[in-house]
């Protein structure tokens, strides 16, 4: 069945080569999740607000829309965009990331059996219109991407029929972007708007909201549930296409790209800060609701250009930040579960193992290191190997 529309007419160019400032960012993203996930095993926790750093998720979500942005522009709208061109690239995500998800899937089942809603996991339904669930509660972001890939090229199918001879490629895909930021936006409006005028309660109260929703239930909230859904986050990914879109179009000087790092790194750290006065303390507003994930978004996107032009180091700084990018993949779907068992155990026995904290902290990620290097060999690569080989012609960038 696959072969029906794997046969394409059109020649692209094939971009395998990596780009070491995008392997970076993914290296420097991976530790980032890491860090705020092993706060309970770090020496060093007492001494920096480690939690925060998992909103290295969305520095994820900017590079996924970047380098599926520039396959998007190089394929399936070039020359222009067909179902089999849509069917393509479906098959060539899935074949990318669906072998080691239902892996590490079935894996976290294995260790927590007692789960009873699984099938939602393997069609990504368990944020799509409810909180994320504690099995397996990292899979969020992942249900985030694939409902991007999964609806994005269809918006562009949608967006290509309307706009007719007057859709140039650039049209349709800036027009494309911008239905998604939209929606984005719109979503947290409308989630900010129910939360201040207590609707949840109202809902719940009818019966017309999941009992899941009560996590929204003022005084309190939840942000961070609200961070972790899918209908609130579709636009995340798109700001990494706009860059996509800009670098193909426009052209940067080093100086320029330089400069929009430097902005970037500036406006990082004032999402924190305003982290720490706002959300840590319960203080949420309209800006806070609304329009800080887009920000976080956009900080992480203006990093990209100076990131694929970054200068390459030495070959082993090189050989270090590749193999933690190409492993990133695998290593997030397994940490939770190897640091869900160690921390149990640590807690359990913190006075007969507190001097050797240091050991047990940075024995685990080189424990998780490995895990993931086996599934990036054994199940990544060669399904990577096997995309390559159905779709030659296809445009296959870094861990893309």
């Amino acid at each position: 069945m696959i072969e029906n529309f794997t046969r394409s007419g059109k020649k692209v160019a094939k971009t395998t080569e990596r780009i070491f400032g995008l392997d970076l960012m993914r290296a420097i993203s991976i530790l980032m999740v890491f860090l705020s996930h092993s706060m309970p095993l770090n020496p060093l926790n007492n001494y920096f607000p480690f939690g925060w750093l998992g909103l290295g998720v969305e520095a994820f979500f900017v590079l996924s829309g970047f380098l599926i942005g520039r396959i998007i522009l190089r394929t399936v709208l070039q020359p222009g965009i067909s179902w089999e061109a849509v069917k393509v690239f479906w098959v060539n995500r899935w074949l990318r990331t669906l072998p080691a998800y239902l892996l590490a899937l079935a894996i976290y089942y294995c260790f927590y059996s007692d789960m009873r809603n699984i099938i939602f996991y393997v069609f990504f339904a368990q944020n799509l219109l409810t909180p994320a669930q504690g099995f397996f509660p990292h899979s969020w972001s992942l249900a985030v991407e694939e409902w991007f890939y999964l609806t994005f090229p269809l918006i562009l199918l949608a967006v290509a029929g309307i706009l007719g001879n007057r859709g140039s490629r650039y049209r349709i895909y800036l027009v494309t972007i911008a239905i998604f930021v939209a929606t984005g936006l719109f979503t947290k409006s409308v989630y900010h708007w129910m939360y201040h005028q207590d609707l949840f309660t109202h809902l719940l109260s009818k019966k017309v909201l999941m009992p899941s929703w009560k996590t929204f239930v003022p005084p309190t909230g939840d942000w961070d549930s609200m961070r972790k859904m899918v209908m609130f986050r579709i636009d995340a990914i798109a700001y990494g296409c706009l860059i996509a879109y800009v670098l193909e179009s426009v052209h940067l000087s080093y100086k320029v790209r330089v400069w929009l790092f430097a902005v970037s790194g500036m406006l990082l750290l004032l999402c924190f800060e305003i982290i720490q006065h706002t959300i840590a303390g319960s203080k949420i507003n309209y800006f806070v609701d609304v329009l800080l994930l887009p920000v976080f978004c956009l900080t992480f996107a203006l990093m990209l250009p100076f990131a694929v032009s970054c200068p390459r180091p030495g070959n082993a700084l090189v050989k270090v930040v590749t193999s933690i990018s190409q492993t990133s993949y695998s290593f997030y779907l397994m940490h939770f579960l190897v640091l869900d068992f160690v921390i149990k155990w640590y807690e359990k026995n913190t006075p007969a193992v507190s001097g050797l904290q240091w050991l047990v902290f940075s024995g685990t990620y080189i424990f998780i290191y490995l895990i993931a290097y086996l599934m990036y060999k054994f199940v990544e690569l060669p399904f990577m190997n096997y995309r390559k080989k159905l779709f030659p012609n296809s445009v296959h960038v870094s861990r893309s």
